[in-house]
């Protein structure tokens, strides 16, 4: 069972935080670090900026290399999607808004058709993108095992701005104010508690 925990910022700065002096997610003894990179745009004082942590997560040589092959074995497949379908339903909707006319009463310098094309393609790319690599996660699954399964699909990393490696998601709030991370390994988690003063909290 996962367990999670939310930490103040700055007290859970990537200097200040400590991992266990082992596999973040097998237990196994420390070979490589893998690196957690977690960000939010927020607004303050009027603006907005770029709040970008980066942790050292320790992992065994297996582990490690397994995060890099489960990333590409999504990231892959997700461009792969989005590039064609998306690719195929700008050159389409353009095509068909031009033939009926979109185009004939244009402001200069501006082409509707290309505009109604840009939307489609963006809105089918994503969706291809998906689809790819839910298709690619389905097939790919008896090669990679848990690792593959426990991990996020990128879409939903991208809408949550979180980041995964093997055995530890990561997240900042919506004001990047806290750090929530969720381990997979409870023996690891309890660990982490011990070293760091923190409780588990229940995510929804």
């Amino acid at each position: 069972m996962a367990q999670s925990f939310r930490l103040p910022l700055p007290a859970a700065n990537p200097d200040k935080i400590r991992f266990p002096d082992r596999c973040i997610c097998c237990g196994a003894p420390r070979q490589a670090d893998s690196t957690l990179v977690v960000s939010r745009v927020v607004q303050r004082k009027q603006r907005q900026e770029p709040v970008i942590l980066r942790y050292a997560v320790p992992h065994c040589d297996k582990c490690h290399r397994g995060t890099k092959a489960v990333f590409l074995a999504g990231l892959v497949p997700f461009l792969a999607g989005f590039i064609l379908l998306g690719g195929a339903a700008f050159v389409l909707a353009a095509f068909y808004a031009s033939a009926i006319g979109l185009d004939l009463n244009n402001m200069p310098g501006s082409a509707n058709s290309l505009v109604v094309g840009a939307a489609a393609g963006m809105i089918v790319g994503l969706v291809g993108a998906f689809l790819f690599e839910g298709a690619a996660r389905l097939l790919l699954l008896p090669a990679f095992g848990q690792a593959l399964w426990q991990a996020p699909m990128l879409m939903i990393q991208f809408i949550q701005d979180a980041d995964y490696v093997a055995g530890l998601r990561g997240k900042l709030d919506s004001e990047a104010k806290h750090l929530l991370l969720t381990f997979n390994n409870d023996d690891v988690a309890a660990e982490f508690a011990g070293l760091n003063g923190a409780t588990a909290v229940s995510t929804p």
